[in-house]
Protein backbone atom coordinates (compact mmCIF):
# COMPACT_ATOMS: atom_id res chain seq x y z
CA UNK A 1 0.00 0.00 0.00
CA UNK A 2 2.82 2.39 0.86
CA UNK A 3 4.42 1.88 -2.56
CA UNK A 4 1.12 2.73 -4.26
CA UNK A 5 0.75 5.91 -2.19
CA UNK A 6 4.33 6.95 -3.04
CA UNK A 7 3.78 6.26 -6.74
CA UNK A 8 0.50 8.19 -6.85
CA UNK A 9 2.00 11.17 -5.03
CA UNK A 10 5.02 11.16 -7.37
CA UNK A 11 2.79 11.15 -10.49
CA UNK A 12 1.12 14.39 -9.42
CA UNK A 13 2.34 17.19 -11.72
CA UNK A 14 2.27 20.78 -10.41
CA UNK A 15 -0.43 20.02 -7.82
CA UNK A 16 -2.68 22.65 -6.29
CA UNK A 17 -3.62 20.16 -3.58
CA UNK A 18 -3.35 16.44 -2.89
CA UNK A 19 -6.31 14.42 -1.59
CA UNK A 20 -6.09 10.78 -0.53
CA UNK A 21 -9.03 8.60 0.54
CA UNK A 22 -8.31 5.27 2.22
CA UNK A 23 -11.25 2.94 2.74
CA UNK A 24 -10.23 -0.26 4.43
CA UNK A 25 -10.35 -2.40 7.55
CA UNK A 26 -8.41 -1.17 10.55
CA UNK A 27 -7.81 -1.73 14.22
CA UNK A 28 -5.71 -0.54 17.13
CA UNK A 29 -2.46 -2.37 17.81
CA UNK A 30 -0.26 -1.31 20.74
CA UNK A 31 -2.00 2.06 20.91
CA UNK A 32 -1.46 2.75 17.19
CA UNK A 33 -4.33 2.98 14.71
CA UNK A 34 -3.50 0.74 11.75
CA UNK A 35 -4.98 0.30 8.28
CA UNK A 36 -4.90 -3.01 6.41
CA UNK A 37 -3.94 -3.28 2.75
CA UNK A 38 -5.30 -5.83 0.28
CA UNK A 39 -2.20 -7.94 0.96
CA UNK A 40 -3.24 -8.30 4.61
CA UNK A 41 -0.30 -6.22 5.85
CA UNK A 42 -0.92 -3.10 7.88
CA UNK A 43 0.47 0.42 8.18
CA UNK A 44 -0.13 2.96 10.88
CA UNK A 45 -1.99 6.12 9.98
CA UNK A 46 1.10 8.05 11.10
CA UNK A 47 3.27 6.14 8.59
CA UNK A 48 0.92 7.04 5.76
CA UNK A 49 0.77 10.72 6.71
CA UNK A 50 4.56 10.89 7.20
CA UNK A 51 5.08 9.47 3.71
CA UNK A 52 3.32 12.52 2.27
CA UNK A 53 5.48 15.01 4.18
CA UNK A 54 7.42 17.72 2.38
CA UNK A 55 10.64 15.88 3.22
CA UNK A 56 9.69 12.59 1.54
CA UNK A 57 7.60 14.23 -1.21
CA UNK A 58 9.38 17.51 -1.97
CA UNK A 59 7.04 18.26 -4.90
CA UNK A 60 4.19 18.42 -2.36
CA UNK A 61 5.99 20.98 -0.19
CA UNK A 62 3.69 23.95 0.37
CA UNK A 63 0.73 22.06 -1.13
CA UNK A 64 -2.34 21.33 1.03
CA UNK A 65 -2.64 17.59 1.68
CA UNK A 66 -5.90 16.05 2.84
CA UNK A 67 -5.99 12.42 3.98
CA UNK A 68 -9.32 10.78 4.80
CA UNK A 69 -9.51 7.40 6.53
CA UNK A 70 -12.70 5.31 6.54
CA UNK A 71 -11.66 2.19 8.40
CA UNK A 72 -14.03 -0.13 10.20
CA UNK A 73 -12.63 -1.44 13.44
CA UNK A 74 -14.91 -4.39 13.97
CA UNK A 75 -13.75 -7.95 14.52
CA UNK A 76 -15.10 -9.24 11.18
CA UNK A 77 -13.60 -8.17 7.85
CA UNK A 78 -15.80 -7.40 4.85
CA UNK A 79 -14.54 -10.46 2.95
CA UNK A 80 -15.89 -12.70 5.72
CA UNK A 81 -19.25 -10.96 5.63
CA UNK A 82 -19.64 -11.59 1.90
CA UNK A 83 -18.95 -15.32 2.18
Amino acid sequence: MLDKIKMTAAETVDPQCFVLFILSHGEEINGQEVVYGTDGRHLTKKQIIAELSGIKCPHLRGVPRLVFFQCCRGSTTASLLLS
